[in-house]
């Protein structure tokens, strides 16, 4: 009898073992979902960002060329106050 006493006392502590086991897989778990959610989250954020970016970097090199041909036709105007100058000096 004390046998079966014994042999039931370790099923019942293995029981406890195994039940507590299962609830941490359970909070895990739950972790694990909260966690993709997060990332689903952030992923949808940095493609937003990469979007954003993008569109920036377009209006950023628009904005570029046509300030670069505003400067090449203020130096071409420059040039030629400069030359119109020394011809009426020269004179």
């Amino acid at each position: 009898m004390a046998d079966l006493s014994d042999r039931l006392d370790r099923i019942d502590t293995k029981l406890d073992r195994l039940s507590e086991a299962v609830s941490q897989l359970a909070r895990i778990e739950e972790r694990i979902s909260h966690q993709n959610e997060n990332m689903g989250t952030i992923d949808a954020r940095l493609n937003d960002m990469e979007t954003r970016i993008r569109t920036l970097e377009q209006a950023s090199n628009s904005r570029g060329v046509i300030l670069a041909g505003i400067e090449r036709f203020g130096w071409i105007v420059i040039s030629a106050m400069i030359g119109l100058a020394a011809y009426f000096v020269r004179k």
